[in-house]
């Protein structure tokens, strides 16, 4: 056995698909045997406990009734994979920005090392566990057209078999892995343009790639509607999990009126929007927003969210209306990588989670001011980084003692019927996601 999984640590190592050949784990259930490394808070539901892992497993595989929230890391941006209660899978991004050594502020190194892409880690990660449900993925939402998290381009990456595209971050992910629907934030008309979207070479090759999509998988390309609640739903057993539902937030500017399905449009009004040029609304506020709800566990997750500009047009300032319809959450993934001019104070004190997951991937991120907000909260939240350089770990060293992981996939176990959830941070250093600490369980908050 120690052979084998050298030998497959070897394979992964140089790029191999751990989409191939993999065992898979059964789940079982904890009998309230004591979890090593573990964080507990004194309110934790003791009826329930995480599922029984231990330090150096191989994380287990999704189970019928779970909720599983992957933050993927690759060092060059974000990616979320989602298993649904019923085996509905979802992709949320996929990083795959190409700055090189030179860039500044400088790029966290590419995990787990340089000879993989980011869209092949990613692809590998999500063969692993989708495995145990849909096998395939049921929805890939982009939240914007940003490098890191959409993909770069570079003519010395690889071309698809027919030549139509070329394959990084998404593209690559899209064409290794079968897909029924995406969704992102301006199709098929992409007239909410913003002066930072990614550039033309990113967007033609995304374009085509979605052609190709269309022809190759039958899947279908639609525009996130804020206001929704039925867009991004259950595909295997919706009606054995009458508790979950996914509530379209926010897109383009415009958010959901905490009711119903209207909407209030934030932004000026498109032709204003385009005569404003650079003063116009920038790429991140025009990021995707939802919560994800199942039982009394709620989660948020809204791209690259800000508040950058708001002191000279106040409607720069998405993350207020968007706080004021999500309510409190148990976890958010913060928004746009916790930089600064983020994660605001009236934002968090409204979400006010428990547990927030940072994907990190360069230099300045996170922010100090920004984590002194997070920490500032009636509950300090456990804090979750993806990365973290030696030089921000200096920056930060006043807080770094608060944060529960600064390298790693970061995944959340959400027990059935929604009542508690577990966290667990996994080694990113290999393709093998064996665990490396374990928190919780923590009781959901509502």
């Amino acid at each position: 056995m120690r052979d084998k999984k050298m030998s497959r640590r070897r394979f992964l190592e140089q790029g191999g698909s751990a989409g191939l050949g993999l065992m898979f784990f059964p789940f079982a259930s904890g009998c309230g045997k004591e979890i090593p490394d573990t964080d507990t808070d004194p309110d934790t539901n003791p009826d329930t406990t995480p599922s029984e892992v231990k330090i150096g497993d191989v994380f287990p595989a999704w189970s019928e009734g779970y909720l599983d929230i992957h933050a993927i890391n690759t060092g060059r941006g974000e990616a979320t994979l989602y298993i649904f209660p019923d085996g509905t899978t979802m992709l949320v991004d996929a990083s795959g920005s190409l700055g090189g050594p030179d860039v500044d502020p400088p790029l966290t190194p590419a995990k787990p090392n340089g000879n993989v892409t980011s869209g092949e880690v990613i692809a590998n990660y999500c063969k692993h566990y989708i495995a145990a449900a849909s096998n395939k993925l049921n929805y890939i939402v982009l939240t914007h057209y940003h490098n890191d998290h959409i993909g770069g381009y570079s003519s010395a990456s690889p071309l698809v078999s027919d030549g139509s595209f070329r394959l990084c971050g998404l593209t690559e992910v899209g064409a290794k892995i079968h897909f029924d629907k995406l969704i992102d934030r301006d199709y098929p008309d992409f007239q909410y343009k913003t002066s930072d979207m990614s550039d033309s070479n990113v967007m033609s090759n995304y374009k085509q790639f979605l052609e190709w999509s269309k022809t190759n998988y039958g899947a279908t390309i639609e525009q996130f509607v804020a206001g929704r609640n039925d867009q991004i739903v259950l595909k295997q057993n919706a009606s054995a999990y009458p508790g979950f539902k996914i509530q379209n937030l926010a897109v383009n500017g415009k958010v959901w009126a905490g009711s119903g399905t209207g909407v209030k449009n934030t932004f000026p009004e498109l032709a204003e929007w385009l005569a404003l040029g650079s003063s116009g609304p920038a790429e991140n506020i025009c990021s995707i927003a939802f919560r994800l709800t199942y039982g009394k566990f709620k989660y948020f997750a809204g791209g690259d969210l800000q508040y950058n500009g708001k002191s000279t047009y106040a409607w720069k300032d998405i993350e207020t209306p968007v706080a004021q319809v999500t309510g409190e959450v148990d976890v958010m993934k913060a928004n746009h990588h916790s930089t600064s001019n983020c994660n605001g104070e009236v934002f968090l004190q409204k979400l006010n989670p428990r547990t927030i997951l940072i994907h990190t991937w360069r230099d300045v991120q996170p922010n100090l001011d920004t984590i002194k907000r997070m920490l500032a909260l009636p509950i300090s939240p456990q804090i979750f980084a993806s990365n973290m350089t030696d030089a921000n770990k200096e920056r930060l060293k006043t807080v770094i003692s608060e944060f529960k992981s600064m390298q790693g996939h970061t995944v959340v176990r959400v027990q059935p019927g929604g009542g508690s959830y577990s966290v667990y941070t996994l080694d990113d250093s290999d393709q093998l996601y064996n665990v490396k600490k374990i928190f919780g369980p923590y009781g959901s908050k509502a």
